[in-house]
């Protein structure tokens, strides 16, 4: 079980194991607006976030992680406005209705599958189709 204090609004949390317990526990923080996970052995392969974490979160980033889904909605990041990806080779699918979090406007996607590149600008064609210009989605390093 790790402590963390109610009040803290960053987060790095860096080469340890994490249960889904603990995650949502993190997402609880209601001050908390940026979060760095990486490396991170979670105890099941797939991330199912909920309404009511989050709620304050601006920057999220994921480094390393054996992830194979990732399960969320817009509504579970209201305020997100800066999404990075990277190395995370097992996630083929970049949850589709992030895009629709009004505040987001930068998604960077680092050395993921092809398949998680190709979705991500899935997600930027669906907005700037919507009218939404100012999601961003940048691709970089080996994507295969």
């Amino acid at each position: 079980m790790i402590y963390v204090p109610t009040a803290i609004k960053k987060l790095t949390l860096q080469k340890f194991k994490l249960s889904w317990k603990e995650m949502s526990m993190i997402g609880g923080l209601l001050k908390l607006e940026v979060l760095k996970l990486m490396y991170i052995v979670f105890d099941g392969k797939e991330w199912k976030t909920n309404r009511d974490e989050f709620g304050e979160l601006k920057f999220l980033k994921l480094s390393g992680l054996k992830l194979h889904r990732w399960n969320t909605s817009s509504y579970h990041f209201p305020k997100l406005q800066h999404l990075v990806v990277q190395r995370c080779r097992k996630l083929k699918k970049f949850p589709s209705s992030l895009g629709d979090i009004p505040t987001l406007q930068i998604i960077d996607i680092d050395s993921c599958s092809k398949s998680m590149a190709d979705s991500a600008l899935q997600v930027q064609k669906k907005q700037e189709e919507d009218g939404n210009d100012k999601l961003k989605v940048n691709i970089s390093g080996f994507c295969r």
